[in-house]
């Protein structure tokens, strides 16, 4: 009977072993999985497939820190980026990464001349060249504030997470309603109204009441996104159109500020935003998204008046100087010769 059960024993151990040995994932072996080593945001675009946002590859230049033949890196680096070997020590100085980044978005000739001579000189592993993206803004302060909340609210599907089994995963395209012809017109007339009138802020939006869609957006003052470091949270705030994102209590019958979202296979309309009621001069709704509007010194206007085809609003906020109405008149008046020139009424 013991040699029996020493058999079993046996047995089952030999089992055990085999199934260790034979499958990994039972073993507990990691396996490490093949992600994307680059995530590509997205591209935001207009109604009429005009770039507002995009990602724009550049060929970056970085340098070991602690370069093993620095010495030589930095002068065969001197010859082709008009640098001295002592320009280059001091940028690798101040450094506190592995890699010091010395020049950004140099030619695809010139990285390959560096590329032959640092193989040349045995110094490939110590200069780095990497091609990778930026975002840029095409309409530099135009939308400014609509487009910085696209970018924020659509993060995760401007930028996805890596994808497996591919080298680089490309984000979905974000489509926005906003017409940039439309967009520079109320510009335009905002910038007007607040040189006029010196108020904390101007809010502005024109609504195309053929299909719902908001075609501009304004916060003014503007900034350009492509250097917005230096400006404040609160100049970024999209005063007009903030609750039609992220208040879901607060939105127009209709209205879409994001026409659709893409990838490569599918296109998903996006139908939110909404609730119901009637485009009216006195909608309350509209006013709420124009939110801290001194309605005296505000106005909503149908352009056609006899058919209407656009809902204009154009208002100030704590303005210093002269409150009466003709300079709204007078903004909302050049929207809608500009909209006239552009054959769009």
């Amino acid at each position: 009977m013991a040699i029996l059960s020493l058999l079993v024993l046996v047995v089952v151990v030999a089992v055990l072993a085999d199934l260790m040995i034979s499958n990994d994932s039972r073993a507990g072996k990691y396996i490490n999985p093949n992600v994307a080593s680059q995530v590509v945001r997205g591209t935001i675009y207009d109604r009429n497939g005009r770039a507002l946002a995009m990602e724009v590859p550049k060929n970056n230049l970085y340098l070991r820190t602690k370069a093993e033949n620095f010495d030589i890196s930095s002068q065969v680096l001197s010859i082709y980026l008009d640098l001295t070997p002592d320009a280059i020590a001091a940028k690798t100085a101040t450094s506190t990464t592995e890699l010091t980044l010395i020049r950004s978005d140099i030619s695809t000739e010139l990285m390959d001349e560096i590329k032959a001579a640092a193989a040349k000189n045995g110094v490939s592993s110590d200069i780095v060249l990497v091609k990778e993206y930026s975002r840029t803004f095409p309409a530099a302060f135009h939308a400014a504030q609509l487009i910085e909340e696209t970018e924020r609210v659509f993060d995760n599907v401007l930028s996805p997470a890596p994808g497996y089994d591919q080298s680089t995963t490309y984000g979905n395209n974000v489509y926005l309603s906003v017409d940039l012809d439309i967009q520079y017109l109320l510009d335009l007339a905002v910038q007007q109204v607040y040189e006029v009138q010196q108020p904390e802020y101007c809010v502005a939006f024109i609504l195309d009441v053929t299909n719902a869609q908001i075609v501009a957006s304004t916060t003014y003052p503007f900034y350009d996104l492509n250097d917005s470091a230096n400006i404040s949270e609160g100049q970024k705030v999209n005063r007009t159109l903030v609750s039609s994102i992220v208040r879901p209590d607060i939105r127009v019958s209709d209205i879409s500020v994001v026409s659709k979202v893409t990838d490569y296979n599918a296109t998903t309309e996006i139908s939110e935003y909404t609730t119901a009621s009637d485009y009216t001069r006195d909608l309350e709704v509209i006013k709420s998204m124009a939110r801290g509007i001194d309605y005296e010194n505000s106005a909503i206007e149908k352009i056609p008046a006899e058919h209407p085809k656009y809902l204009v609003l154009v208002g100030s906020v704590g303005a210093k100087y002269y409150v009466g109405s003709a300079v709204f008149e007078y903004a909302i008046a050049s929207i809608e010769e500009g909209l006239a020139a552009q054959n769009k009424l």
